[in-house]
C-alpha cells in the first residue's frame, strides 16, 4: 500500500510534511511518496537529519518530483487546469492511475476539492461530495461533523448521502457497531429548524438506511450520543471554526489564569498530570484530517497550518481509511440505494395508475394518506433518543 503526500502544500510545508511523514513511517505498514521539488526536499532532510536522500532515512520513503505548488489565492478550477506540474495535481493523477491508495494535502482546499471532482471523480449516485473531520467526544469514541464547507447550499437528498457515507466510514475505519445519525438543527422537536432540516428529518425517519437519533442541538454533539452529525456546509464549517476558536480561548485563558502568580504555578505543577490528561482528551489532532467522501479514491484534507504532529496522525488515518475499503463499501451501498430508487419508482407509478383507474371509475376525488410509517419511524426516533439519554 502506498500513500501520497503533497509535500509542498499547507503553511508550513515543506518542513512539517517532512517531519511528519518521518515521524509516521515507522508506525504504518504503507511506503509512503512524498510529491514536490525534490531538490529542496532533499535540501531540507540533509538540514534536519543529517543524510542525502529521503529514502536514506527509511527505505519506505521516496520522493515524486513536482516543480510547482498550487497557492490558496489562486482560483482553484483554473490552478488544476493549468499546473499540470503542481505537487497537488500530480498527486491526484498518480491515485487516479493507481499509484497511490490515498492522497494527503495541507494545501488550497478549494483546489484538492475541486482536483478529486475533476481528476479523480466522483462516485456514481453521489450527488456532491462532502467534508468531514473527524472530532473529540467526552466518551473518547469522536464523532463526524459532514459536511463542514464543501457545499454552502443543499437539498435534503445531499443530507442523506452525507449521512450513509459518514454512517459506512464510522462503521468500516472506526469500527463503530450501527453508528448513530443526527441531524444538526436548532431544537430537538421535530418541527424545529429551516425547510431543509424540516425535509431532511422527515426523510431521515422514515429510512432503514442508518439509525437516526433525531435532531441534535450543537451543544450536544460532544456528548458522544450520535457519532455522525450531519448539516450543510455552511453551517458546518461554521460550527467547525467556531469550535476552534473556543478551544483556542480556553487554553489561552487557562494559561494565564494557571500563571497568573507565583503561588498558581506551584498549584499547576501539581494539576500537571490532570491538565495533560485533559489536553490529549480534547486534541482533535490524534483523528486525522478532514475526509472528502463521496470521491472515487482515499482523499484526506490537512488542516493548513498542520505541524508534524496533524500530519502523521492524518497519515495513520489516510491508511486505514484504504486499508478498510471504506469507499469501495460507498460504492456498493449507491449503487444498491440506486437500484432500491427505480424499483420503488416503478412500483409507486403503478399504484398510481391503479389507483387512478379505481378512482375514476368511482368518481371519488379524495385520495387516502398513508403516514402510518412515518409516525411508526418518528416514534422509534423519539425512543431512540430516550434509550440514549439513559446511559
Amino acid at each position: 500500500m502506498k500513500i501520497l503526500v503533497d509535500a509542498m502544500g499547507g503553511d508550513k510545508s515543506p518542513d512539517e510534511i517532512i517531519k511528519g511523514c518521518v515521524d509516521a513511517i515507522d508506525v504504518l505498514e504503507s511506503e509512503i511518496i512524498l510529491i514536490g521539488n525534490e531538490e529542496i526536499i532533499n535540501q531540507k532532510v540533509k538540514e534536519f537529519y543529517g543524510k542525502e536522500k529521503l529514502s536514506e532515512i527509511n527505505s519506505k520513503l521516496s520522493i515524486r518530483n513536482a516543480n510547482t505548488v498550487i497557492q490558496n489565492e489562486e482560483a482553484p478550477t483554473i490552478a488544476i487546469k493549468t499546473k499540470k506540474d503542481s505537487s497537488m495535481v500530480v498527486g491526484f493523477n498518480m491515485l487516479k492511475n493507481g499509484e497511490g491508495d490515498a492522497f494527503v494535502s495541507a494545501g488550497s482546499t478549494g483546489a484538492f476539492m475541486t482536483g478529486g471532482l475533476l481528476l479523480v471523480g466522483r462516485i456514481k449516485g453521489i450527488d456532491r461530495p462532502a467534508l468531514c473531520p473527524i472530532l473529540p467526544t467526552y466518551n473518547g469514541k469522536g464523532f463526524m461533523l459532514i459536511d463542514c464547507g464543501a457545499n454552502t447550499n443543499c437539498r435534503p437528498i445531499n443530507l442523506f448521502q452525507f449521512a450513509t457515507m459518514g454512517k459506512i466510514y464510522m462503521n468500516k475505519v472506526m469500527h463503530i457497531d450501527d453508528p448513530v445519525v443526527g441531524l444538526l438543527n436548532i431544537g430537538t422537536e421535530e418541527g424545529k429548524g429551516s425547510l431543509l432540516t424540516k425535509e431532511a428529518f422527515t426523510q431521515f425517519a422514515e429510512t432503514d438506511e442508518f439509525n437516526f437519533y433525531g435532531n441534535i442541538e450543537g451543544r450536544e454533539i460532544f456528548n458522544g450520543d450520535v457519532n455522525v452529525v450531519v448539516t450543510d456546509g455552511f453551517t458546518g464549517n461554521v460550527t467547525l471554526k467556531t469550535i476552534e476558536g473556543m478551544g483556542s480561548m480556553v487554553s489561552k485563558m487557562l494559561k494565564e489564569e494557571l500563571y497568573a502568580n507565583p503561588w498558581r504555578k506551584f498549584l499547576a505543577l501539581l494539576l500537571m498530570p490532570a491538565l495533560k490528561r485533559f489536553k490529549k482528551r480534547m486534541d482533535y489532532s490524534e483523528y486525522g484530517g478532514a475526509l472528502l467522501l463521496g470521491i472515487k479514491k482515499p482523499l484526506i484534507k490537512c488542516h493548513g497550518t498542520a505541524n508534524a504532529k496533524i500530519v502523521k496522525y492524518t497519515l495513520i488515518q489516510a491508511e486505514n481509511f484504504a486499508k478498510n475499503r471504506a469507499v469501495e463499501t460507498i460504492e456498493e451501498e449507491f449503487v444498491k440505494l440506486s437500484k432500491l430508487q427505480k424499483d420503488s419508482e416503478i412500483e409507486e407509478n403503478v399504484v398510481n395508475n391503479n389507483y387512478s383507474k379505481e378512482n375514476l371509475s368511482q368518481n371519488k376525488t379524495e385520495i387516502p394518506i398513508e403516514d402510518t410509517k412515518l409516525k411508526n419511524a418518528k416514534e422509534h426516533v423519539k425512543g431512540n433518543r430516550k434509550s440514549k439519554k439513559k446511559k
